[in-house]
């Protein structure tokens, strides 16, 4: 069983993240200041260390200049755990050495990856936390290049996802930048009443969560998976490493940026000024071009998430979808649409 030193002076945040660890099963050793913890590491060499940054008389920082100077601690994995999002923050703890950053308030879903994937990956043959053949193949990825987004799964651990389980959820702070190797996504927003809108749909080749790791937020949106999808996890200190050290690498990011508002922008316009029968019908082709291209025009998604693209109850779009039966554009099948003419169908909203 794996060892997981935990360093925190609060001691509810202490005790919660210790009874995640113990369940998931790992064996935990406890300490309430940097002090105790560096000499507790000394005694029982841990298999990993979560460190808190600010604490009195030795903070994580100089824990981690501790750590790193022992020969004997020198090559366990390191997290910091912090209130702290600023990049200056971020970098100067990487440049001392960090494997990885959470933010808090952190799931336990971020800090059971987190642990696991550097357990994983541990510090042998990293050069500044990411391997040379896994930095060349993330950067190579971002670029479009499909032999090496083939492979990024190789590189960087990846996970299977059932349909309708959420890869995370809004509020949360974000721990990585995922990858879908296979599968469908949907990210959607929520607002006080409940009701749910889609913001974007992800498939094969695309990468998800990138907005806020760049921005240093929370979650805005919750992401589900649509259909089973397997997708890659790329921890956040090696994507922000990246994107510092690799400009062609930040330049596409910033590209897909830019897509992102864009896109956002259309769909604001089209959610303020167009009908539900031509939102229903932007909702199919879209659904079409982004994951059925090469595939028969059978589209498959549920009611509920029909409604949420096209921003309308559920009772509204399945009579407008029926009304596109009666129409001869479609063919309605329990969760089943097929599109019959999609030239059609495109030109109804032009």
């Amino acid at each position: 069983m794996k060892t997981i030193l935990v360093i925190e002076d609060h001691p509810e945040m202490r005790a919660n993240i210790t009874e995640i660890l113990q369940l998931a099963p790992y064996q935990v050793l406890q300490a309430a200041n940097g002090k105790q913890g560096v000499d507790l590491a000394r005694r029982q060499r841990p298999d990993l260390i979560l460190c808190d940054v600010m604490m009195p008389d030795l903070d994580g920082y100089g824990v981690l200049h501790i750590v790193s100077k022992d020969a004997e601690l020198s090559g366990v994995p390191f997290i910091f755990l912090t209130a702290k999002v600023e990049t200056t923050d971020f970098r100067f703890g990487m440049n001392l050495g960090a494997d990885d950053y959470l933010t808090k308030p952190f799931d336990d879903v971020s800090l059971l990856n987190a642990v696991e994937l550097r357990l994983k990956k541990g510090k042998q043959g990293q050069s500044m936390n990411i391997s040379t053949q896994a930095q060349i193949k993330l950067g190579l990825a971002v670029q479009q290049l499909a032999d090496a987004r083939d492979q990024l799964c190789e590189n960087f651990p990846s996970q299977e996802h059932k349909k309708k389980q959420v890869l995370f959820r809004a509020g949360n702070s974000p721990s990585s930048l995922y990858f879908i190797r296979r599968g469908q996504l949907k990210l959607f927003s929520t607002d006080r009443l409940g009701n749910s809108y889609i913001t974007g749909l992800y498939g094969a080749g695309d990468f998800v969560g990138y907005q806020p790791l760049l921005a240093a937020t929370a979650y805005k949106e919750s992401a589900e998976v649509l259909d089973q999808a397997e997708v890659c996890v790329i921890p956040k200190a090696d994507f922000l490493y990246l994107i510092q050290h690799n400009r062609p690498v930040a330049t596409e990011f910033s590209r897909m940026l830019a897509q992102d508002l864009a896109n956002s922008h259309d769909r604001l316009l089209k959610l303020a000024y167009q009908s539900v029968r031509q939102r229903t019908v932007d909702a199919l082709l879209l659904v079409q071009r982004k994951f059925y291209a090469d595939r028969p025009p059978v589209l498959t998604l549920t009611r509920e998430s029909w409604s949420q693209l096209v921003g309308a109850s559920i009772e509204t779009v399945i009579r407008t979808l029926r009304d596109l039966q009666k129409a001869g554009l479609i063919d309605l099948t329990g969760s089943q649409v097929t599109l019959l003419d999609i030239d059609r169908l495109s030109r109804l909203n032009h």
